[in-house]
């Protein structure tokens, strides 16, 4: 290694050794300077699972690694924690760990998000990215035992000039971490949820069961930009909101079993067991029960919303509300959902997950506000949040929808399956993105809207009623009319997109005085008449021009106004 990796490697072990997730787990801490230390004095000889438990983790000589999998589990954990920290932090390197070694590795940073070509926007390319959508915290599984006394010579006593430049830099960057404040007052207050995962599983597939599942919740969770998480044992689990906790309900590890609970009552809120004998389906009903924990409208938003029902404060209980309005569209929140969105971006000025929804309302608002001032002012929004978070997905899904809204498909599209790269757990942006293509007249829209609530029952209502529109274009209007009767008769309140797609297949069927009566509700619902054309109608609640031109034809089809 060459001087100039050698000091790089330096500075990437400090940076992460300064970040509270790392000073709260002094074994990972331990670890990852044990790692850089090797990987500094240019021994070739790879590490052992024995020379990671004696020399960096403090297990005794008569350690057994043939039983004990505890190496194993914690270069998992410090694997998950150098990922969060990227995908929070970013930056031009990073730190890996190579696959099936313990060996540190030094590479670019670079996020893959497949064919990116041709974006327009910043001078940033889209397809990489530097930090991330959410925050987390990690920490050690359990404590190190006492060191043994070692009478063999170290492997680190002929480190080079390099190392000495490292001690230096370790130095400072401690000095520069305990003068910095703890904590931003000004970062918003999301839910706290600890991970709790068995810790020392027995056997050896529970073991790599409890560590890959803790891997796919971490990384699942982390794609909602609404939530932060940290390790139940990393000494703070009275500060959490939530407890996330994994049981095995057979020795087999066959079922294990998911549990969110209160962090101060220890209620249980959700439950959700899962048979882990098929791994493929094994992991997509992982991936769903992370959607309906983390989800817009999932578990944990749900009890939010109980406890904030009705707040419009600055900072997460707008949040809450502006996920509300999105799925019922009640038009009397507008007006204090943009003022508390508008008092939010002025006291969180550089929270990417905020700036990507008031991008989102933004764009959505322009429709509805008369000459140009305010024209842009979406795109502006979704690009600096993408700016602070590139690979947010709600931050690169605002850009798409801003190129969507000035008409630019292509740009659209391109940076919309970019968001879905980062996220595709995100039934808003993958619906929405479908709703987007379909009315861009790109084939595949519906199978993104469909994919969305398939993921998702509690899928916005609106990327439903679009999903029944493809099939009323395609004259198959019984099947439309019961898809959006399912999703109606699930919703406690009225959504004008399902009652408008039920309306038309009603026609469709035949059904035409039915059809008038809703048209008439919806109608008067708006301060309109049933005689008010349908654009006028449409426009009131559909953001996309494009779609609403769409659904007029559908109109004309149904015959609906024809005596």
């Amino acid at each position: 290694m060459d001087d100039a990796s050698a000091l790089q490697l330096c500075l990437e072990r400090d940076r992460l050794l300064s970040d509270p997730d790392f000073a709260r787990s002094p074994s990972m801490c331990k670890l990852l300077r044990f790692l850089v230390d090797y990987k500094l004095s240019g021994n070739s000889v790879p590490l052992k699972s024995y020379t990671i438990a004696t020399d960096a983790l403090g297990r005794d000589a008569d350690f057994d690694t043939q039983t004990d999998s505890y190496p194993r589990v914690q270069m998992g954990r410090l694997r998950r924690m150098l990922d969060n920290f990227y995908l929070r932090k970013g930056g031009e390197n990073r730190l890996s760990i190579a696959p099936n070694k313990y060996e540190i590795i030094l590479e670019p940073n670079v996020t893959p998000a497949g064919d990116q070509e041709d974006l327009i926007g910043r001078g940033t390319d889209p397809a990489t990215g530097n930090s991330g959508p959410s925050w987390h915290s990690e920490a050690e599984l359990r404590p190190p035992a006492p060191r043994r006394n070692d009478s063999q010579r170290p492997w680190y006593k002929g480190v080079s000039v390099a190392l000495a430049v490292c001690f230096l830099l370790v130095a400072i960057g401690a000095g520069i971490y305990f003068l910095w404040p703890a904590q931003n007052e000004d970062e918003i207050a999301y839910p706290r949820i600890a991970l709790d995962l068995p810790d020392g599983a027995s056997g050896v597939r529970a073991s790599q069961l409890s560590e890959s599942v803790g891997n796919q919740l971490v990384r699942g969770l982390n794609g909602f930009g609404g939530i932060r998480i940290f390790d139940a044992q990393s000494g703070q689990p009275e500060n959490s909101d939530y407890i996330l906790r994994l049981r095995f309900l057979e020795a087999t590890a066959d079922r294990i079993e998911l549990r969110l609970l209160d962090g101060q009552s220890g209620e249980i809120l959700w439950s959700r067991e899962l048979n882990t004998g098929n791994d493929e389906s094994f992991r997509l009903e992982l991936d769903k029960a992370i959607i309906a924990l983390a989800g817009p409208y999932g578990e944990i938003a749900q009890t939010e919303i109980s406890r904030l029902e009705n707040d419009y404060s600055a900072g997460y209980p707008c949040l809450l509300q502006f996920d509300l309005f999105i799925r019922y569209r009640e038009q009397m929140k507008r007006r204090p959902l943009q003022k508390c969105l508008q008092e939010s971006v002025e006291q969180f000025p550089n929270d990417a997950h905020l700036l990507s929804v008031s991008a989102f309302a933004r764009n959505m608002s322009e429709r509805f506000t008369e000459g140009s001032a305010a024209r842009g002012a979406g795109m502006l929004l979704a690009r600096k949040a993408e700016a602070l978070n590139q690979n947010s997905a709600g931050a690169n899904f605002a850009v798409a929808q801003s190129a969507f809204f000035a008409g630019d498909c292509a740009t659209g599209v391109a940076w919309g399956k970019k968001a879905v790269a980062l996220n595709p757990l995100n039934s808003r942006i993958i619906g929405y993105l479908g709703l987007y293509m379909i009315g861009c007249d790109y084939p595949e829209g519906e199978q993104y809207a469909a994919r969305a609530l398939e993921l998702d029952p509690n899928a916005d209502l609106s990327i439903a009623a679009a999903v029944a529109l493809q099939m009323l274009k395609r004259g198959d209007a019984l099947a439309a009319r019961e898809l959006t009767s399912e999703y109606m008769a699930s919703s406690p309140r009225k959504d004008p997109a399902l009652e408008l797609t039920y309306m038309l297949a009603s026609a469709m069927l035949g059904e035409k005085d039915e059809a008038r009566r809703i048209w008439k509700t919806m109608a008067t619902g708006y301060g309109l008449t049933e005689n008010s054309s349908p654009r006028e109608v449409l426009d009131q609640w559909i953001d996309n021009p494009t779609l609403v031109t769409e659904i007029l034809t559908v109109f004309d089809r149904s015959g609906m106004f024809k005596k």
